[in-house]
């Protein structure tokens, strides 16, 4: 036999060693691992015919099993794709433009880069991690455990708020020359955390591995002050309900099942919805003694009418055996938090919906009209197409009749009428419409209430009297009241927060409802004791009463009905008429057969220099002017209160041209100091108005600006 070759560096003649197996350290391990697994699968085959189930049960369970599981790996898939964009961003975004040679800058150009806020946030959130694990633990724990009895155990096991911290993908500034007391940034926030916080209730574990927190946060600085702290107050909300999605652990892992998920991620945004999407707010205070009810509480800007007439072309969804058929298409129509549904058009590819909505506006710019069109089915609705219409453009051109194409839809467009309704407080113009559209809002402060019954009240012999409630319903009131409040005017109710075991409660809430007939209508409002609902007092006030008020407002406390003899309710009630312009508008008289070029000239009397002589632009053949111009004239605080103002509407003419030059005027007829709260000023004859003010008047008494507003020419007549 050939002896067998030596391995090279051995000694002449002999073998080398062979490596003994390692069974013991190697195989064993992945056997028991392999008979664990297949004990583990087989767990639920033996389990089910022991109990003589059907095996269409466990069909059913491996079936759920396995659709939970690509569920919960799609989402890691989709924070894993967000973490790996978040770390490579310029390089993602580089790639993307590599092929266009353009700048980022360039697609968004109103919208700035703010990488240097990024950098500060970045390095200061391990400490604000510290301050808010301190919170949680010291603020936040105690007071659960306070809720119920049942909590007395609840824990925080594991706070780790993670490295990922949140992101400002872009700020948008708006200025206003009518308002030079503000500013307001829109914050694009991106926060893709991979947090871990983990809660124990009874030996109970449950908990959230990553947070996925998208929107446009607006953050408003206001009044400017003169002198420090420079602003009086921040106030900060989102426009529009935020993109929020959560991954969760322990049992609530259960919630990331198919169908589960979507309904729990959909209740927490309705639960930030409800405190920081409009119109709620959040207002902090940053200089001592600011009241700070006008800016937690303003009072909306306008009121917009969407007429949704039709639409042509939309996509065909409706299949049958491969045949394409119609669609049933309808509309949601929202801004905010406020949606409206129209109602169905089947088997129509071309459908007239003649429906119309009306919605509360906030903020503009900001807030945007989104229409989405989807076709109805039993199962699941397809998408037809959507639109997204800035309501500043609206509010500028005041109507707007267009066929919009739709988006993300391979066809199909929209026709849509909207109008910008302006509130004005004239209580002569609130009359019925005779469409049946409403011609006014309510805006209801809903501040507090004081001195509340325990048990419900009934009027008896002139009097106010404790029902006579059993021994077991008595030991249920015995507490001081959790209440709430529910409001309604016609047929639309809202209600408050639950303020929780309180004699006297704060909801600090705003409401507002559409009214149609100032005359007829009521406010219903009950306070209702939310572990018994039942009424602890009711009021029904007539909205007429509040006609008579200067700037049709209503502030007081109200007696309850039905209730203790001094439980009160404090409100701030606001009327206001809508109106499709300005002001009322009307013509000025024509000076040639194209009309006028009217431009505005105003005085501070009593210098008439040309130097302190104030215009407006030039409006060329029109004699219908819309100026929505501001002039401001710095003078001391006492001598605006001796002064007036003299306004003059005037044709811009040729020079040597005989045309006729002053086209109408118009005087405070007083001094100023009787228009410093806000009230408008007008002739007698109408001819334009004014808005004489202090900018600072309720802040800083020694700031030195009246602001002069002129909106636009409402009548043709003019004085002498």
């Amino acid at each position: 036999m050939a002896d067998e070759p030596c391995a090279p560096g051995a000694p002449g003649g002999q073998r080398a060693p062979r490596p003994e197996p390692r069974l013991s350290s190697q195989l064993l391990p992945e056997l028991y691992t392999f008979v664990a697994r297949v004990l583990f699968y087989l767990a639920p085959v033996y389990l089910a015919g022991y109990l003589g189930l059907s095996i269409t049960w466990l069909l059913l369970g491996a079936l759920l099993w396995m659709w939970w599981r690509r569920n919960r790996r799609g989402k890691l898939g989709r924070l894993a794709a967000a973490f790996q964009f978040l770390d490579n961003e310029r390089q993602f975004i580089s790639r993307e433009l590599r092929g266009q040679h353009l700048p980022a800058w360039i697609h968004f150009p109103d919208v700035e880069r703010v990488e240097w806020a990024n950098k500060i946030i970045s390095q200061i959130w391990p400490y604000l991690s510290m301050i808010m694990e301190n919170k949680f633990r010291e603020k936040l724990e105690p007071k659960i455990r306070e809720k119920s009895s049942h909590l007395r155990t609840f824990t925080f096991t594991k706070l780790y708020f993670g490295q990922k911290c949140p992101r400002v993908n872009g700020v948008k500034a708006h200025t206003n020359k009518r308002n030079r007391r503000q500013v307001v940034l829109d914050l694009q926030i991106c926060y893709i955390g991979d947090c871990e916080i983990s809660v124990e209730l009874r030996k109970i574990q449950a908990g959230v591995n990553g947070i996925q927190l998208q929107g446009t946060l607006r953050v408003i600085l206001e009044p400017l002050l003169v002198d420090k702290p420079f602003v009086g107050a921040v106030t900060v909300f989102f426009l529009q309900k935020p993109h929020l999605q959560i991954n969760w652990t322990g049992l609530t892992n259960l919630l990331d099942a198919p169908g589960i998920n979507e309904i729990s991620d959909s209740l927490l945004e309705d639960l930030i919805a409800t405190h920081l999407v409009l119109p709620n707010r959040m207002t902090v205070p940053v200089k001592k003694g600011l009241d700070v009810t006008n800016l937690l509480f303003p009072l909306p800007c306008g009121v917009i009418r969407v007429h949704l007439l039709e639409a042509e072309k939309l996509a065909q969804k409706d299949n049958f055996l491969g045949i394409r058929g119609k669609s049933d298409p309808y509309a949601k129509v929202s801004i905010g938090l406020q949606q409206f549904r129209s109602k169905t058009i089947y088997k129509n590819l071309n459908p007239t919906w003649n429906e119309v909505f009306e919605f509360v506006v906030y903020e503009v710019p900001g807030q945007d009209l989104e229409v989405d069109l989807y076709d109805e089915d039993p199962d699941r609705d397809d998408f037809l197409g959507s639109l997204q219409i800035c309501l500043g453009d609206v509010m500028t051109n005041r109507v707007v009749d267009e066929w919009f194409v739709l988006n993300d839809t391979t066809s199909g467009r929209l026709h849509l009428r909207l109008e910008w309704l302006s509130l004005i407080a004239n209580p002569e113009a609130l009359i019925e419409d005779q469409g049946g559209l409403s011609t006014a809002i309510l805006v209801v402060f809903l501040e507090s209430a004081c001195n509340l019954p325990r048990n419900p009240f009934d009027y008896l012999n002139g009097e106010y009297r404790a029902k006579k409630l059993s021994r077991f319903t008595k030991n249920k009131v015995s507490r001081d009241p959790s209440s709430y409040v529910k409001l309604s005017v016609g047929k639309k109710t809202q209600m408050s927060k639950t303020c929780p075991h309180s004699k006297d409660p704060v909801w600090s809430q705003m409401f507002s409802f559409f009214v149609y007939n100032v005359a007829a209508e009521e406010l219903h409002l009950k306070v209702l004791d939310d572990t018994q609902e039942c009424a602890l007092g009711v009021l029904e006030f007539p909205l007429c009463q509040i006609l008579p008020y200067t700037d049709l407002t209503l502030e007081q406390r109200f007696q309850l009905d039905h209730s203790g003899l001094d439980s009160l309710i404090s409100m701030r009630l606001v009327l206001r008429r809508r109106g499709s312009q300005a002001v009322e508008a009307g013509n000025l008289t024509p000076c040639t057969s194209s009309g006028a070029d009217p431009y505005v000239r105003i005085y501070l009397l009593p210098e008439r220099r040309w130097a302190s002589r104030k215009k407006t632009s030039v409006k060329r053949k029109t004699l219908e002017p819309l100026f929505d111009e501001t002039f401001e004239f710095f003078v001391p605080m006492e001598e605006v209160k001796k002064r007036s103002l003299d306004v003059a509407v005037k044709n811009s003419r040729p020079l040597g041209s005989h045309r006729r030059k002053e086209l109408g005027k118009v005087s405070t007829r007083g001094t100023l100091g009787e228009f410093i709260g806000g009230t408008p000023c007008r002739n007698s004859d109408g001819i334009i108005w004014l808005l004489p003010e202090l900018a600072s008047r309720t802040v800083d008494p020694h700031w030195e600006v009246l602001c002069v507003y002129l909106f636009n020419i409402v009548e043709s007549k003019i004085d002498g």
